[in-house]
């Protein structure tokens, strides 16, 4: 099977922001509102694997996507979230992280035990995905709040 996370046709449909070594992409199942995803563009199935420039490059461009998503939901705090290994649930043998906008209000299960729960079912379901319509609306504003912040998140 071919990794979609290395399928032009899919990232480029979901991607909303970019750099030499990372992209981040809008979730097709989102499990909050602003559930962003980014990943090396190289494709490496841990982040054991990741070369010197993806390691030093790591944390600046997480706090970019972190910054767009939040912004996108309106949202000042987050979970970082990254599944290392089938037996961690992870779905896709592509390093990737998940950033997940929270606010009290997001009807998310307070209790980690049951967040994990929750979130692993949605990662296996195909159901709740999201249109392409739907994705392109999304990613338009994430696009958007990208550039609007472009001084910001160089900063980062």
């Amino acid at each position: 099977m071919a990794c979609p996370f290395c399928d032009d046709t899919n990232i480029n449909l979901r991607k909303f922001y970019e750099n030499d070594l990372f992209v981040g992409i809008y979730n097709l199942r989102p499990f909050v509102e602003g559930h962003v995803l980014f990943m090396p563009k190289r494709h490496v199935d841990s982040i054991f694997k990741l070369n010197d420039m993806e390691k030093k490059g790591l944390m600046s461009f997480a706090d970019r996507c972190v910054f767009i998503a939040l912004k996108y939901a309106g949202a000042y705090q987050f979970d970082l979230l990254l599944q290392e290994g089938g037996s961690a649930g992870q779905s896709i043998p592509h390093a990737h992280f998940h950033v997940l906008p929270r606010k009290f209000d997001d009807k998310v299960a307070t209790s980690k035990k049951e967040w994990l729960a929750e979130f692993g079912k949605r990662e296996k379901s195909s159901r709740g995905n999201l249109t392409n319509e739907e994705t392109e609306k999304i990613v338009k504003r994430l696009r958007f709040i990208a550039k609007e912040h472009a001084i910001q998140l160089e900063t980062l």
